[in-house]
């Protein structure tokens, strides 16, 4: 595991926070080319994930084998998780209408990106979804989260980090089946939230603007991007590229690498939509 840590981190990828009590991940559609406005969104989550990522060390001491210094300075600190981090996971969002291809409503922080003449103008912000729920257990339940107003771009990693720490604060420490943020708010209830967000923010949440959704699912084939550039999503079963009888996927693949030698001007098929 610890060589495949390593790997995966050689490649600029990580998996630092994939799994504990802080903000586990920031989903949103994973072509950036398609339009001018993907490409703000996808920039947007990236800095809302490495905002909202913990700021300890160990991750690179255990996996990276980064070698700890020693030293007289303060301890460690995380400035948004605290001491303690969260009651219990957390999960978030960004959707872009009409398709709603992460769920929005299923997370503990959605947006929902407001598109007007072609450019992104905030989003509205959704909060404490969540589908999970203990079997045999009726004070669990699923929940899709609701709107509670529209922030700006500049806003969001702001309202993000409040919504986060009221949870920190507020979320049940006694009993983890009841510590998600759904079960935070349902307690208190959705105004209490609302107040207690404006109260930490210093202002308040605009009026939630209209929106639409067409559709929730992966959109397979071609689709138009910027620059006259096209865009192919492929079906891959269960994640797995490898040639079977009639189905050589992981040859045609193959075939694509060595013809484009990783040259985006002669790819005809953007290997960065592939969507397992």
């Amino acid at each position: 595991m610890k060589a495949s840590i390593r790997t995966i981190n050689d490649s600029l990828m990580d998996t630092l926070a994939a799994c504990g009590d802080v903000n586990r991940n920031v989903m949103c559609n994973p072509n950036p080319d398609e339009s001018a406005v993907h490409q703000q969104v996808y920039e947007c989550a990236n800095e809302l994930s490495d905002y909202l990522s913990p700021r300890t060390r160990a991750y690179h001491e255990i996996w990276l084998d980064e070698e700890k210094i020693e030293s007289n300075k303060e301890v460690e600190q995380e400035p948004m998780y605290g001491k303690l981090y969260l009651p219990r996971k957390f999960k978030m969002g960004i959707a872009i209408p009409p398709s709603n291809d992460v769920d929005v409503f299923s997370q503990d922080i959605g947006l929902i990106a407001i598109i007007e003449n072609e450019k992104l103008r905030g989003f509205n912000v959704s909060v404490g979804g969540g589908m999970g729920m203990t079997h045999g257990d009726s004070h669990t339940y699923p929940q899709l989260s609701r709107v509670i107003g529209f922030c700006t771009p500049e806003q969001v990693t702001d309202v993000s980090e409040k919504l986060i720490t009221i949870q920190r604060d507020f979320g049940n420490r006694h009993e983890r089946k009841y510590a998600r943020f759904k079960y935070t708010i349902d307690a208190r209830g959705i105004d209490w939230l609302i107040d207690e967000l404006h109260e930490r923010l210093g202002y308040s949440l605009e009026e939630a603007r209209p929106y639409s959704f067409t559709d929730n699912g992966d959109r397979y084939g071609w689709v138009k991007g910027v620059n006259n550039r096209w865009h192919y999503t492929l079906f891959v079963q269960n994640g797995r590229i490898k040639d079977e009888e009639k189905y050589e996927l992981m040859s045609a693949i193959r075939e694509i690498a060595a013809f484009t030698q990783g040259n985006s001007d002669f790819l005809p098929i953007k290997t960065s939509s592939l969507a397992t």
